[in-house]
């Protein structure tokens, strides 16, 4: 996972939590905690898609979410889906190359303490602290049920590996008490809820909680010692040192630490032959307060900036850790449960009860409903409604300038245009989230392209109301204006299902 060619942002089967897992926390560490929306697909009018790629807003706009999907989904279904974010190929390549900023500076004292931490991080024989990670994410967006809440996190390394551990204990707090309790050793989990008063033995199946473990695992610790400088890693360019902090009533020195590297872009569908292509810069900066006591972060804040802010990026992110323990003594019996008197046992989910709980949710609107209406205006400066297309289908393609998956479909939405254009069809793309001046950014590249179908902007409210959380979307309106079909993602054969789709459509 360390060369960036697929980020799972899914819960991961695996058999032991040793390095498996920390090659996923690392990997989460390097992508500056890439938050994936979760997206909502139903079914095509073909009924079958294989796989799909959308973009989100909150998304890396380096990485595609690719949703891997199960065919067989009857009408009004929400298909079966794993998530995964695929970075484009080379993004973490040893071709990618450090180039430092002429405003970068290297303080010795501030690279001193941040080499003692590394140091001393090598030597942790064991971990326990309350660890708490929040993010700072668009308005608008949601963060996932249970993200952000403080959890203790206990944990001894495995003095047979040192990439691995003997066991781990975490207890999900509320106003400082346990309301989960979460515990692996001998590659056996279980989960006991004090709310609920149930107990869940897990077995060697991780899936249900790997999100609990992932989001309040140690990482910087694990980081350190499986040697996050990597040839392919970002590089440090920059320490600096900044004012002194008392964290968690511990003194703590402040370093602020940035590193970059340039990606060699690849072709995404939206390059000619032959094209030059910008290499996007990436700029990662943590700023860690150290406890001068034992060399331990005591928080980290993580940003990065992609091209000089013209890229969206992962959102920042905020880990603090409180009550910290270094090297101490800890009980093995902490890593085990068993069911308290008066709980109830509950059974393991099913393999078919975890992928329906990995289903995302359908859009708001499914096929045969009745087409919300809108009133937006074309790059021409006219305004459209859904009203004034009454009569005619209307194929409606969600996309932004900065969405390699929408540009891969746009040449396929141009072909529809022309093959439907004197057959009652009306095609628009409708410009949404777009980063800058959506008029000048859509007007700029549909002309380049040479693309003549309709351009619909400011699409955001109209997304909203259709439950649109990735793009492209596809919206096919019949001519009584109800929806023939509402498709999230580009996958498979999009040509041919619009084709069908439409000539459909036209017969009613």
């Amino acid at each position: 996972m360390r060369r960036l060619g697929n980020f799972a942002c899914y819960p991961l089967r695996m058999k032991s939590f040793n390095r498996s897992i920390f090659c996923l926390v690392v990997a989460i560490g390097i992508c500056a905690n890439v938050f994936a929306q979760d997206t909502a697909p139903t079914k095509p009018a073909s009924g079958v898609a294989t796989g799909t790629a959308v973009q989100t807003p909150a998304a890396s706009p380096n990485a595609t979410q690719v949703e891997m999907t199960q065919d067989g989904a009857t009408d009004g279904q929400a298909r079966k889906t794993k998530r995964v974010m695929v970075f484009k190929e080379g993004s973490g390549t040893p071709a990618a190359k450090a180039v430092a900023n002429p405003a970068d500076t290297i303080d010795p004292k501030a690279k001193a303490i941040y080499d003692a931490s590394v140091a001393a991080a090598k030597k942790v024989t064991s971990f326990d602290g309350v660890t708490q990670m929040k993010m700072v994410i668009p308005q608008g967006e949601e963060l996932p049920p249970g993200f952000g809440e403080p959890a203790r996190f206990v944990t001894v390394l495995d003095t047979d590996d040192g990439n691995g551990v003997a066991g781990f204990r975490l207890e999900v707090l509320k106003d400082a008490k346990p309301t989960r309790i979460i515990t692996n050793m001998d590659d056996n989990t279980a989960v006991t809820d004090l709310t609920a008063k149930t107990f869940l033995d897990l077995g060697k199946n991780m899936n249900p909680v790997m999100e609990d473990v992932i989001q309040h695992f140690p990482r910087w610790i694990m980081e350190q010692k499986m040697g996050s400088e990597e040839e392919d890693a970002p590089k440090p360019v920059s320490f600096t040192l900044e004012p002194e902090e008392t964290v968690d009533g511990t003194p703590c020195d402040v370093v602020r630490i940035v590193r970059q590297m340039t990606l060699e872009s690849q072709p995404d569908g939206d390059a000619e032959e032959g094209e030059k292509l910008t290499p996007q810069t990436v700029r990662f900066t943590e700023t860690i307060a150290f406890a001068r006591s034992d060399n331990m972060p005591r928080r980290i804040v993580e940003t990065n900036n992609m091209n000089a802010g013209e890229m969206g990026g992962p959102p920042p992110t905020t880990t603090t850790y409180s009550n910290v323990k270094i090297n101490s003594t800890i009980d093995p019996a902490l890593f085990t449960q068993k069911m308290p008197e008066g709980f109830t046992k509950v059974d393991a989910p099913t393999e078919e009860e975890e992928e329906s709980a990995q289903t995302t949710p359908p859009l708001a609107f499914r096929a045969g409903d009745k087409a919300p209406d809108f009133k937006l205006t074309s790059l021409a400066g006219t305004e459209v409604t859904l009203d004034s297309l009454k009569g005619k289908v209307v194929l409606l393609d969600f996309w932004a300038t900065w969405c390699g998956p929408c540009k891969k479909i746009m040449p396929v939405i141009q072909a529809i245009s022309e093959e439907f254009k004197d057959k009652g069809v009306a095609v628009f793309g409708v410009n949404t989230w777009e980063k800058k001046d959506s008029v000048v950014n859509a007007k700029t590249y549909m002309e380049s392209k040479k693309y003549t179908y309709g351009c619909l902007l400011a699409g955001e409210e109209l997304a909203k109301t259709y439950g649109i959380t990735g793009i492209p979307t596809l919206i096919l309106i019949n001519k009584d204006g109800t929806i023939a079909f509402a498709e999230m993602g580009a996958g498979g054969d999009t040509k041919k299902m619009l084709q069908e789709a439409i000539t459909a459509a036209l017969a009613k």
